[in-house]
């Protein structure tokens, strides 16, 4: 039902979803350690230009009883791969507020979402990075 494939922000990939991924949906939701995943029913989903929906259809139970599945919108996010990441500390010395090694041999993101008056400084520690090892997703 999602996909990483595509990069680091999970991607939904089955709509509609079968009945049968129900549940399994509404788990990822309350898993997502970022909180990035909603499921509503049918009647409490507000439809608005900040939210991204994919239908389910549930032929199972009640006619409404259709859920959605919603990416929130909170900002720019800053992720980094501590795979690819080398602790150089160039990040941490651009933007020492979104950016730290101090618990990790990789640089930590401690801003989710960046606030905006970082934002920039952010994206420039992403292109500074030797490693690319920061993607940003607004």
């Amino acid at each position: 039902m999602f996909s990483l494939e595509d990069g680091p922000v999970a991607q939904v990939i089955m709509d509609p979803v079968d009945a049968d991924f129900q549940e399994v949906a509404r788990q990822a939701a309350d898993d997502c350690p970022e909180g990035a995943i909603e499921v509503e029913d049918e009647a409490e989903t507000p439809r608005d230009e900040e939210t991204t929906t994919e239908v389910f259809e549930d032929t199972e139970v009640e006619e409404s009883s259709s859920i959605f599945i919603s990416e929130r919108k909170e900002g720019m996010k800053a992720i980094v791969d501590p795979d690819k990441c080398i602790g150089c500390g160039i990040c941490e010395g651009i933007v020492p507020e979104v950016f730290s090694l101090l618990n990790e041999p990789y640089a930590e993101v401690l801003l989710d979402p960046v606030p905006e008056e970082y934002q920039e400084a952010t994206r420039e520690s992403a292109e500074e990075c030797p490693e690319e090892a920061i993607t940003i997703v607004d």
